[in-house]
């Protein structure tokens, strides 16, 4: 009797114990492998949510040659830019909105006419062809610009004459930069100054004659070394140049008409 009790109470409490058994939390069920990616590392994870929900090609598209790359923003040239040369030796190239270009280069045949050329844009990059038949190319480089001089008839894929950093002005000077045509001389030449971005005046006179030049209130004062002082201003009639010697600007003065070049349709002749 006692051994049956006893069996009796050990199938009582085992019967127990296995009916309390699942009522223990389940083990976590794991996730449906059809759904799963390859788990992240700590560097592909972001807190910034992804902006667009497309999803990025798995290889680069091919770059547009013929267009500037995505986001750029097309660069205007228009204007004046001016170019350290080789030993310091300083020059100004304008861009005018009409398609044509002028510097104030003198080492040239030109002297103090300058050069004069035509200029495009292709992709980010200026180039301008002058009648001389030298190509000059500006263009963005590491958040500047840099300057590249070729001459006539030299490979523009090749190593360039000139290498240089172009650096674009604006200040209230720049309306006087540039080359100036003044008066005809009697053999029917005209008489030229170019006005650099530095305070040098170049002449035609004698060839060519080196002064200098400051912004006043009425435009341009040139002094050269004989003495004379030319003054490029604006006149009833639009731009003049005034001239005389000595120290006394009330006295008499050669007028002559003044142009910039290039601002209006000019020759290719000199």
């Amino acid at each position: 009797m006692r051994r049956f009790v006893l069996t009796t109470c050990l199938l009582v409490f085992t019967g127990h114990s296995r009916a309390e058994k699942p009522t223990s939390a389940p083990p976590p069920t794991p996730a449906p492998t059809t759904l799963r990616t390859a788990d992240p590392t700590p560097d592909s994870v972001s807190s910034t949510p992804t902006p667009s929900p497309v999803a990025t090609p798995s290889t680069p598209e091919t770059p547009q040659p013929t267009a500037p790359a995505a986001g750029e923003r097309k660069v205007s040239y228009e204007g004046t830019w001016t170019i350290t040369g080789a030993r310091g030796s300083v020059f100004d190239i304008i861009v005018f909105k009409n398609g044509q270009a002028v510097t104030t280069w003198v080492k040239g045949p030109a002297g103090a006419r300058g050069e004069r050329g035509y200029w495009r844009t292709d992709q980010q990059r200026l180039s301008i062809v002058y009648t001389s038949g030298c190509t000059d190319f500006i263009q963005p480089d590491d958040g500047k610009f840099s300057y590249s001089r070729y001459e006539a008839g030299s490979a523009l894929d090749g190593e360039p004459t000139l290498r240089a950093e172009a650096r674009r002005l604006a200040n209230s000077q720049v309306a006087l930069i540039g080359v100036w045509r003044l008066n005809q001389e009697p053999d029917g030449s005209h008489l030229y100054i170019a006005l650099q971005s530095n305070g040098t005046a170049f002449s035609t006179i004698n060839g060519t004659t080196i002064g200098k030049w400051k912004p006043n209130e009425s435009g341009a004062l040139c002094e050269w070394p004989d003495g004379w002082i030319d003054q490029i201003e604006r006149g009833a009639g639009g731009w003049q140049k005034r001239s005389w010697i000595g120290s006394d600007s009330g006295a008499p003065a050669d007028l002559s008409p003044a142009t910039r070049v290039g601002e209006t349709r000019f020759s290719t002749e000199p």
